[in-house]
């Protein structure tokens, strides 16, 4: 029994949560501005100062959009647990890289539409690494992020 429910936690680490539903209510003022910023991607993007940004702005990071420097965009929710443990790594990251790579925390319950428009499925954590060129690398669950030496590769290996 214990076996078993050890095996159910790896993989709920390891395949993330799934964002909550939407329940139909209409469609919210920010996930209006998606819509619209989908349209045009931006230029640009928050700086590289040693923190992780709390993202308030859905039209910064829209698909396509070409950055300045390296940026992780973690889609994530105050709810689920995988994205819980990614939180410190994410803000080790952002101090250890200051002034190189910019990190941004998007809660997928405040900007579902941008979640969405980046065609990461339904699981969260869900991370994508924006290279100034515009390409860009995807990660969904913790499996390739955790340990923090793995993110650290990760970022490296796109400097």
């Amino acid at each position: 029994m214990k076996k078993s429910i050890a095996i159910l936690a790896c993989a709920a680490l390891l395949c993330g949560c799934a964002p909550k539903a939407d329940n139909g209510n209409a469609a919210t003022e920010t996930e209006a501005a998606v819509e619209k910023a989908v349209e045009a991607p931006a230029t640009g993007g928050l700086p590289a100062n040693g923190t992780v940004h709390e993202l308030t702005d859905a039209t910064l990071y829209t698909p396509g959009v070409k950055v300045s420097n390296l940026t992780v965009l973690d889609f994530n929710a105050v709810w689920c647990g995988p994205c819980r443990q990614l939180a410190p790594v994410l803000e080790e990251l952002a101090k250890e890289y200051e002034g190189r790579v910019t990190f941004v925390s998007i809660d997928v319950d405040t900007f579902g539409s941008l979640f969405e428009s980046f065609n990461m499925g339904q699981s969260i954590p869900a991370v994508i690494v924006i290279r100034p060129d515009g390409s860009t690398q995807k990660y969904v669950g913790t499996g390739d992020l955790l340990p923090a030496e793995k993110f650290r590769a990760i970022i490296d290996s796109n400097l």
